[in-house]
């Protein structure tokens, strides 16, 4: 089994995953409060399969610069106390992945907010979860949407063109991504952290 966890968007997202299958997950919105919040909620899910767990797959960004902070130091501690190796995965393949699996559509838009009136984005193909374009920060008038292709995300609304259902990232969607979507788990940050 591998725990992944979630704290980029403005949900916190916990989740068990044994390969294609969701053993236990948690999701919810909560703004902020995710470093006070994840040791509870892991302990929880996990309760006493702590001695299954394999490994830990953490969202990398890019999202909030605190909440990728905050997932990564979570995921590395549980990883060093139990002894097992952290990958880290983007939000944006995350987001992919689930619109993939929501709609038939070959090319996916993926977005999440970036705060202060823009949004980052990247372009997959279908086609092993391929990403066709690099991760970028800024406004919704620099996304450039391949004809056919569905645009999903928290920064989807304010894009002309075919919505999918899908908004923040989720914990459980780590299942759907292939296994050369795994990186190390460093924080993907596309513009710097506001002081």
């Amino acid at each position: 089994m591998e725990l992944v966890i979630d704290t980029a968007s403005g949900a916190l997202s916990v989740a068990l995953i044994d390969g294609p299958t969701v053993v236990s997950d948690y999701h919810a919105v909560i703004g902020r409060g995710h470093a006070e919040t994840i040791v509870g909620i892991v302990a929880d899910l996990v309760g006493d399969r702590g001695g299954t767990v394999r490994g830990i797959v953490v969202d990398i960004g890019p999202g909030s610069f605190t909440g990728v902070r905050i997932g990564i130091a979570a995921a590395r501690a549980l990883g060093l106390a139990w002894g097992v190796p952290v990958a880290g995965v983007g939000a944006l393949a995350l987001i992919a992945a689930a619109a993939f699996a929501a709609d038939p559509t070959d090319v996916v838009v993926a977005t999440t907010d970036a705060g202060r009136g823009e949004i980052y984005w990247q372009v997959f193909a279908r086609a092993g979860l391929t990403a066709l374009t690099a991760p970028v920060a800024g406004s919704v008038v620099m996304v450039i949407v391949p004809e056919g292709a569905g645009i999903a995300g928290t920064g989807a609304a304010a894009i002309p063109g075919r919505h999918i259902a899908v908004a923040e990232p989720r914990a459980r969607d780590a299942r759907l991504l292939p296994m050369s979507a795994r990186g190390d788990p460093d924080p993907l940050y596309l513009r710097s952290a506001t002081a």
